[in-house]
């Protein structure tokens, strides 16, 4: 399968940046796709920020045919509950115009491999429930609905 994960990583600065615009441009479609608000400038700082601390997490261009076609972002954690490192799938986007092909699937194929190197235990993510064809495919690969609710608060200060 033509499928490649380029990590993204704050290496020589022609390339970063090159490959931080790439993924500025996804995360505008994302976000935009799905009626979040989207600020350029504080997503521009939030990459660089993440791509310095490597135990942050790690972000990934997904580049299908040679095209760079979406994007994935590991964040790392801890959980005593899972009995160690943990991760959740922050964001998992592919461009309108490559659904469907198992680009999804086989990105989270990849994801998996990656976290089992890097020691983690368990991963988890969300999606929205307007969006049932994402939920199947996470169920498909694994995932467990543990009717569960996840809360977050935002924190000022």
């Amino acid at each position: 399968m033509p499928l490649v994960l380029n990590r993204l990583n704050s290496g020589p600065e022609p390339e970063f940046l090159l490959a931080a615009e790439r993924a500025l441009d996804l995360m505008a479609a994302f976000y935009t796709g799905e009626g979040y608000p989207f600020q350029r400038e504080r997503s521009t700082a939030l990459i660089q920020q993440f791509v310095q601390e490597p135990w942050f997490g790690d972000f990934f261009l997904i580049q299908w045919d040679s095209e760079v076609v979406g994007y994935a972002i590991l964040a790392y954690g801890f959980s005593f509950e899972y009995g160690g490192k943990d991760a959740f799938v922050d964001e998992l986007f592919v461009v309108e115009s490559h659904r469907n092909r198992g680009i999804g699937s086989a990105v989270l194929d990849r994801l998996f491999e990656h976290a089992i190197r890097q020691g983690i235990r368990v991963l988890h993510l969300e999606t929205e429930a307007y969006n049932p064809e994402a939920k199947a495919l996470y169920l498909r690969k694994g995932f467990i609905d543990r009717s569960r609710s996840l809360l977050s608060r935002v924190l000022e200060g």
